[in-house]
């Protein structure tokens, strides 16, 4: 029987899977390791306290952290998209700053208000 020749194409898939296993840590690092996720019980109960969500036009860095998804680099992102560009009027100003897209603006949407 004729050996099988291994294929050129298995190296070129691991380096391309490697690739982007470097690419999305670098991307969670970036984003100061924040990963949209589900609320914990705790969490869930201390956002609930709050009357009508977290006011993203007042909150504090520390605040904003305790929305789901939300960093510490996050957070110093919405507190200077807001100093740059005044109060949050709603979702597009929300996903305009750097790392809010649609799945984090999904998740933290029920605890926030503008």
């Amino acid at each position: 029987m004729a050996r099988r020749k291994r294929s050129a194409l298995r190296p070129a898939l691991w380096a391309v899977t490697a690739l982007l296993a470097a690419g999305t840590a670098v991307w969670y690092a970036l984003d100061g390791g924040a990963v949209p996720m589900a609320l914990t019980a705790p969490d869930r109960a201390a956002l609930a306290e709050r009357a009508g969500g977290l006011d993203l036009n007042a909150a504090s860095a520390e605040q904003l952290q305790e929305l789901p998804g939300v960093g510490p680099v996050l957070a110093e992102r919405i507190v200077a998209w807001r100093q740059a560009n005044g109060p949050f009027t709603g979702p597009e100003d929300v996903m305009a700053v750097q790392g809010i897209g649609p799945a984090t603006y999904e998740a933290i949407a029920p605890y926030i208000e503008f």
